[in-house]
């Protein structure tokens, strides 16, 4: 048996060498189709299958508070401890903030990401240090900073890699901290950036129940499922709002797989490409299944001779197959080759917006998948042109000589193939179309703030050396001053949060208006900025004036409100003159002063939130971002804006350095990754389907060679012959067409949860995409229809 294996694989091999032609397109068909569907499903893998690389990493939930108006949200530090303290469904809870630091290295300060935590952290992920230990339960607490535990990657960057860096000081932010421990090198938490990190230090005492800002992560205990875990901590949140009316009134909780809470949001996306990749390799499935099928009708010949000798069905099958196989591991090996070089590219447009996206790689998972896929498309590929050779008739056949034949049934076979390679092609048009138009309506948006030429960084100011709030004023005043005094600047200004970066969300009441119940107090958008902030956005004032430099320190106290929060909170009001208590109520009421624009803080597919702006020199934050408007380049002021921060301080680094335009742009990165690989994969079926149609029609031409030579010979003029053929074409292609939009329709809204002012029944999507595909197979009849055109009738007449 195999022997006759290995035979039949080197009549194959013999076979397909003498027609290269084939054989490459063959190929190169299942290469697009097999390549596009192993780096799709190496994303799925990495991202959606792997496990997290913590232990037990299914026990792992998030938990979240509920909070009215906000649903889920970060957790109070309260909260925190009354479910750690009363949960009997997890082993283990733990809470963390993301963090930056500010670290002196050999060559200069840098500002490194990091994570607050509490000492339990490590245990809930059940993940040892590589090197020293992690934190103690008496470190975990107010003042007992101190300490960090680094990260695999920043021990080898600054540290060379040394054994004995433990117990070493080093100086974060002005201060020294004690190197406790190192973590593995696979080891990451909250995110892949995360470099160092420090104790959250807690105070039981005053722990607040008002401010939400923790993320908490949990461990369940054995046998505990997340459900159990969920209710058994809603049931406490609930009863804490009950006890504490004032701050947690209607809060609730919600338990979330941890792998869940990471991946959910990019899940529908990768599932909707995965899904686009499967129907490219059923359009080259069918591609070459009909090129096979024109190669079996012009074997015929060849087929019946084998069978007049002795050849079985089974044995000509079994060749037909075996060479189905070696073009599908042929096709399969090139496009594991694709894949392998179009996963850095996947990884670069997904960096920052895909989760895990770094964990992408191909592996034993992905060489079996490909495997498995590889056999079972030469299989479908295969069973048509070898259940034609199998059926051929002998005496037929050697009546027909040396030309290929082709019988009702094959025709019916190819032009059926040639249907489902159309209406696959126009699912995935329709699907890309839709996401082209949701991204132009989404990028169309106007954000309401001018990014163009803008540049944009941060600085953070150590408590250690600035610990009062007229320290941090002074240098924020003197370091926007020499930045507007720098040539190419127009305008500078600061604030404590960047738009499209998300909200930072206070309470407030209204003047004069009685106090609202708990849990149905008002909340809005905040932010504390310099004068000329507004300007170097270009943010418009409506009514009332901008914040300038009377409003300082001491002085009475104004804000600056936007459209949507007069609109809401002052309806048919003048909200100029109104006072407004933001935050704790204990600061007393700041007077509106302006209207401006509204602005997108947390996205441009979020509607603008209700936004308070204060002056920063009323309300001093010791991190802040600065832009600055420039008459050129932006990118160009970089360098002169990182050495006006180190003449005022050489400790401090400016850092997140980058055009806001960019950042606006990196907004919608998810959006544009499905958008650009379903474009892509639309673009590889549209390219195949036109090559089957053309492979159709052109095989079409050459069987009725002697048909047209006739016709031609009794009189038909060569725009008949056009007609015929070219018609012929394209009523297969609007058949497919019209079944493709059927099954588009009836599968949009696979798609509707990424689109964004477009609707899955979007007209000019579908009527586009059909107009596209016809273009495009007019264009592949019309070539085979013009070599018909030119067919001489007294050498068709000749031929036999």
């Amino acid at each position: 048996m195999l022997i006759d294996m290995l035979r039949d694989a080197r009549y194959a091999l013999r076979h397909l060498a003498k027609a290269p032609g084939f054989t490459f397109v063959a190929i190169l068909t299942l290469a697009l189709g097999m390549g596009a569907t192993t780096a799709i499903f190496s994303v799925v893998n990495g991202v959606l299958l792997r496990p997290l690389p913590y232990a037990e990493p299914d026990r792992l939930v998030r938990v979240h508070e509920i909070v009215p108006r906000f649903g889920r949200f970060a957790v109070a530090p309260a909260t925190f401890m009354d479910w750690r303290r009363q949960s009997e469904t997890l082993e283990h809870v733990a809470a963390y903030m993301t963090d930056s630091d500010t670290f002196s290295g050999p060559e200069g300060p840098e500002r490194v990401p990091g994570a607050q935590v509490s000492a339990d952290l490590f245990a809930v992920l059940g993940v040892q240090p590589a090197l020293g230990r992690t934190f103690r339960g008496e470190e975990d607490m107010p003042g007992r900073d101190d300490v960090i535990v680094l990260s695999h990657g920043m021990w080898q960057r600054w540290f060379g890699g040394d054994p004995g860096i433990l117990g070493r000081s080093v100086t974060m932010s002005g201060s020294p901290v004690t190197i406790l421990g190192v973590m593995p090198a696979d080891f990451y938490f909250p995110s892949r950036t995360t470099e160092f990190w420090t104790p959250l230090g807690i105070n039981p005492a005053n722990a607040t129940r008002g401010g939400h800002f923790l993320g908490v992560v949990a461990r369940t205990r054995a046998g505990v499922t997340p459900e159990q875990a969920h209710v058994e901590l809603k049931t406490i949140s609930e009863r804490l709002a009950l006890e504490y009316p004032a701050n947690s009134a209607n809060e609730s909780a919600e338990v979330v797989p941890l792998h869940e809470q990471i991946v959910g949001r990019i899940r529908p996306a990768l599932v909707t490409l995965l899904a686009a990749v499967i129907v490219v390799v059923l359009i080259a499935c069918a591609n070459v299944a009909n090129l096979l099928l024109v190669r079996a009708s012009v074997r015929e010949r060849e087929m019946a001779i084998r069978t007049a000798i002795g050849a079985g069905r089974w044995r000509l099958v079994r060749q037909m197959l075996g060479e189905s196989l070696i073009l599908a591991v042929l096709g399969g090996g090139l496009g594991l080759l694709l894949a392998w070089l179009a996963i850095p590219v996947i990884r670069t447009l997904g960096a920052g917006e895909i989760p895990r996206v770094d964990d992408v790689v191909i592996d034993g998972r992905v060489l079996g998948v490909v495997a498995l896929i590889t056999v079972v498309t030469g299989l479908i590929f295969g069973m048509a042109p070898a259940w034609q050779a199998s059926r051929a008739s002998i005496g037929g056949v050697l009546k027909e000589g040396g030309r290929g034949s082709s019988s009702s049934a094959g025709r019916v076979v190819r032009g059926g193939l040639l249907v489902a390679e159309v209406a696959l092609s126009i699912v995935l048009l329709v699907g890309a179309a839709l996401l082209l138009r949701s991204f132009a309506r989404l990028t169309g948006v106007d954000p309401g703030f001018d990014a163009d030429r803008v540049l944009t960084f941060q600085v953070a100011l150590p408590r250690a050396t600035y610990p009062e709030e007229h320290q941090s004023i002074a240098f924020y005043d003197a370091l926007l001053s020499r930045l507007e005094a720098l040539p190419g600047v127009t305008a500078a200004g600061v604030t404590q949060t960047l738009p499209i970066r998300g909200s930072y969300v206070l309470s407030f009441t209204v003047q004069g208006r009685p106090p609202a119940k708990p849990g149905e107090g008002q909340s809005a958008n905040y932010r504390a900025i310099s004068p000329g902030y507004f300007r170097a956005l270009g943010i418009p004032l409506l009514g009332g004036r901008m914040l300038d430099d009377r409003d300082k320190a001491g002085a009475p106290m104004v804000a600056v409100v936007d459209q949507r929060f007069a609109e809401r909170h002052f309806p048919g009001e003048d909200p100029l003159g109104q006072g407004i208590d933001i935050g704790n109520g204990t600061d007393g009421f700041y007077e509106i002063v302006g209207v401006v624009g509204d602005v997108h803080h947390s996205g441009l597919d979020a509607d603008p939130a209700p936004t308070m702006y204060v002056p920063f020199r009323q309300d001093a934050f010791s991190g802040m971002s600065v832009v600055l408007r420039s008459d050129g380049d932006p990118a160009g002021l970089a360098g002169a804006a990182r050495q006006v921060v180190r003449d005022l301080d050489r400790g401090l680094p400016a850092y997140s350095v980058a055009p806001l335009s960019e950042i606006v742009s990196d907004s919608v990165a998810q959006r544009r990754f499905s958008m650009l690989l379903l474009g892509v994969f639309a673009g590889i079926a549209l390219f195949l389907a036109s090559v089957g149609l053309y492979g159709v029609v052109a095989y079409t031409v050459s069987l009725r060679t002697q048909e047209i030579g006739v016709r031609m010979a009794i009189g038909a003029q060569a725009r008949d012959v056009l007609r015929m053929i070219l018609g012929g074409g394209m009523k297969l292609a609007l058949i497919g067409v019209a079944i493709g939009t059927g099954a588009a329709l009836a599968l949009s809204q696979l798609v509707a949860s990424m689109l964004y002012g477009v609707t899955p029944f979007d007209a000019p999507s579908y009527v586009a995409t059909a107009l596209t595909l016809l273009a495009v197979a007019a264009i592949a009849s019309y070539v085979p229809a013009r070599r018909a055109m030119r067919i001489d009738p007294l050498a068709a007449l000749r031929q036999e």
